[in-house]
This record gives C-alpha cells, sequence and structure tokens, in this order.
C-alpha cells in the first residue's frame, strides 16, 4: 500500500467515526492527491480539512501562521477574502475551483507585490525557520525567532481588499505567470509539466508544485475570472461589504 492509499483508508475509517458523532456534520472524504476528510463543527460551524502523512501540510501551517502573526492585517483579509470565495462558488478544488490553500496563498503574494508591501517573503527572511529539510519536531520551535514586520503601508482593511479584488481582475497576467510567495514576486511560466497548460498556476511554498492544479477546466476558470471581476465592480461602486457577501458574513468580518 503506498502513502496516498494508506492516508485514504485511514481517513475512510475516520470519517465512519465522524458519521457517529452527533457534534459533526457532512463528514466528506476527498480522495485527492492529498486526501483529505472534510467535516464541519455543528457547536461552532467551523469547517475543517483533516488529512495525514502530509508532512508538507505541517510545514506550510507553520508558514502561514507565521504569516498571520507577523502582520495584524492577514488573518482578518483572508478570512474575508475565503468567505468571499466561498460565497460565490469558487473555494472548492473538489468540483475545480480553488482550495482555501490556493486563496491563501494569492492573498499573501497580492500583499507581498504591492509597491509598498505589506509583508516580505518569510523564507527568504528567516531561511533557517523554513528550511524544507528540517525534522519535523523543530519546525514549530523556530516561530520565536520571527520578529513582526513593520511596514510602510499604512492602507486599511477595506482598500487591501478593493485592491486584492482589482489585482487578481485586471492586473494579474494568469497566462504567463506563476504566484509565488516563496520569491514574494510572479515568477515566468515554464513548460515543466507542472505548469503547461494550466490555467492558474499557484507555487507550494515547499514542494513547488501547483496547488491550484484543480482548475483543470476552462470553464471554471473562467468562472472564478468573472467573480474577481463583479466583484471588484461591485465594491468600487457600492463601497460596502455587504454588496459581494451576505450580510451575516459580512458582519462576522467586520467583528474580526
Amino acid at each position: 500500500m503506498n502513502q496516498r492509499s494508506e492516508a485514504c483508508h485511514i481517513l475512510s475509517l475516520i470519517q465512519q467515526l465522524f458519521y457517529r458523532l452527533s457534534y459533526i456534520d457532512r463528514p466528506q472524504l476527498i480522495r485527492a492527491k492529498v486526501p483529505i476528510v472534510k467535516f464541519r463543527d455543528k457547536v461552532s460551524g467551523v469547517e475543517f480539512d483533516l488529512n495525514v502523512n502530509n508532512v508538507v501540510g505541517i510545514r506550510n501551517t507553520f508558514l502561514l501562521r507565521s504569516y498571520a502573526s507577523t502582520e495584524s492585517r492577514v488573518r482578518p483579509l483572508v478570512l474575508v477574502v475565503k468567505k468571499w470565495a466561498r460565497y460565490h462558488g469558487i473555494n472548492d478544488a473538489s468540483r475545480g475551483t480553488l482550495s482555501s490553500y490556493s486563496l491563501v496563498l494569492m492573498v499573501l503574494h497580492y500583499l507581498q507585490t504591492l509597491p509598498e508591501p505589506v509583508i516580505p517573503s518569510l523564507q527568504k527572511e528567516y531561511p533557517e525557520c523554513f528550511e524544507p529539510t528540517m525534522q519535523l519536531q523543530f519546525v514549530h520551535r523556530r516561530g520565536s525567532n520571527i520578529s513582526p514586520y513593520s511596514s510602510l503601508n499604512n492602507s486599511n482593511l477595506g482598500d487591501l481588499l478593493m485592491g486584492f479584488l482589482r489585482y487578481y481582475a485586471t492586473e494579474f497576467d494568469w497566462s504567463n505567470s506563476i504566484i509565488s510567495i516563496r520569491e514574494a514576486k510572479v515568477i515566468p511560466k515554464t513548460n515543466e509539466m507542472e505548469w503547461k497548460n494550466k490555467y492558474i498556476c499557484v507555487e507550494e511554498p515547499f514542494d513547488r508544485t501547483n496547488t491550484a492544479r484543480a482548475v483543470h477546466e476552462k470553464c471554471k476558470f473562467d468562472m472564478i475570472k468573472k467573480e474577481f471581476v463583479q466583484s471588484w465592480h461591485k465594491l468600487k461602486e457600492k463601497r460596502d461589504l455587504f454588496s459581494i457577501l451576505p450580510e451575516a458574513a459580512a458582519t462576522e468580518c467586520r467583528g474580526r
């Protein structure tokens, strides 16, 4: 049994267990390249993705947590973008759209590439903390070495959300560009199998695979681009989060 098959077997058992728990809703096994069980906690309403034997997942979880701790605007912006994407039907890799992980990397990339960046590349600033070959028991111990980032960009969350939508609606070159938070810039697309003929290219910062490989149909890609364009226009015109999110979700985001 290979590693993926073993992970699917373990997660299948977990899914069966979750069906018996009254406080867990909709456990679903997704047999992707990295298999996961998706489920929702009925009490808090929080949705979870659970996987096993995923070493890269431990490293990138630490990296994302470090970005969230480095600059106070990262976490709330990521939250509202994920809620926006879910509401508009473009945040479900199992249905050929963007995974939550890809969306987070897209937000970080945008914040890194502004004329006055909100965040740097932590992998460049602290290479010793994000060494891909570091033994796992040492990964989380390196967080204390990372200092808060002092950005000269004073944009508020509303302006950053508007800019995020505008960037992917009008500025980003989907056909020729790879998003890389590792390099804090756009990388030209190559003819390597991982990137060739892919509609959206988002580099996984450790194993350098394409986290957006689920978007393999042009109709889904066109839908994603359309949502960026339409939401940017609506938000620019209305200047109100309610124009692109239902009131409950927008109010929750504002409260964060």
